[in-house]
């Protein structure tokens, strides 16, 4: 379905496929890999630069034919129906391709692909606990070289967000600092989500969030 500039691609509807979220990340994954190859090519063309981003989530939505005789479309209702959208906002936060519900993750075959544990968020106002957005960063049968590396990298960033979350702020700040020396590219970039949660570790470090503190961050007091 097209909403705007949006594509809304829904996996398990209506033919049945028990490898919906599979599925759908491996589509992701073949878009960002399809549009790096069509920017190679622009680039020696002088042409513009062609950016997306995508939100990845699995959950129960009302699926089928709506509307009236004389005006219907296929689409979706429910709550779940609008989680996509927000990740593919939220990547403007982190400078991100991809994001990944942790429903979505729970539903992908163990170690399929090479993932990062990127922030705690609320995907919903009536959700009692955060849950995990996850960064897909390659499949795990890629044959890259840098595939390995990726992997490493990838339990580094995790380690992090584990003592981010322990409020262990000192040792998460190193970690980090790890993940942005360890991933600058040759064009000296720094891993915008690790630099985010780096500035965090900073910051609460000389402010301590309360004890009972959840691992979300306030976005009054959010750091540059």
């Amino acid at each position: 379905e097209f909403i705007g500039d949006a594509i809304l691609s829904v996996f398990g509807a209506p033919l049945r496929n028990p490898q919906h979220a599979e599925a759908c990340v491996k589509a992701t994954m073949k878009m960002l890999k399809s549009l790096d190859r069509i920017n190679a090519w622009a680039k020696h063309r002088e042409l513009p630069h062609i950016g997306i981003r995508c939100g990845v989530h699995t959950g129960e939505v009302l699926v089928g034919n709506m509307g009236f005789h004389s005006r219907i479309k296929y689409g979706t209702m429910g709550e779940n129906a609008s989680i996509p959208s927000k990740l593919e906002e939220l990547n403007k936060t982190y400078s991100t391709t991809n994001l990944v519900s942790e429903d979505t993750w729970m539903n992908l075959p163990p170690d399929a692909f090479i993932m990062r544990p990127l922030d705690y968020i609320y995907l919903r106002s009536t959700d009692p606990e955060p849950s995990i957005v996850y960064n897909i960063l390659a499949a795990a049968d890629d044959k890259s070289t840098k595939a390995d590396r990726l992997e490493k990298m990838a339990r580094v960033y995790a380690d992090g967000l584990a003592n981010y979350r322990s409020q262990n702020f000192k040792k998460a700040g190193e970690l980090f600092s790890k993940y942005i020396k360890s991933m600058k590219g040759k064009s000296g970039k720094e891993d915008a989500a690790a630099k985010l949660l780096l500035n965090r570790c900073k910051f609460y470090q000389e402010n301590p969030p309360p004890r009972d503190w959840d691992g979300v961050w306030d976005q009054a007091t959010e750091p540059s």
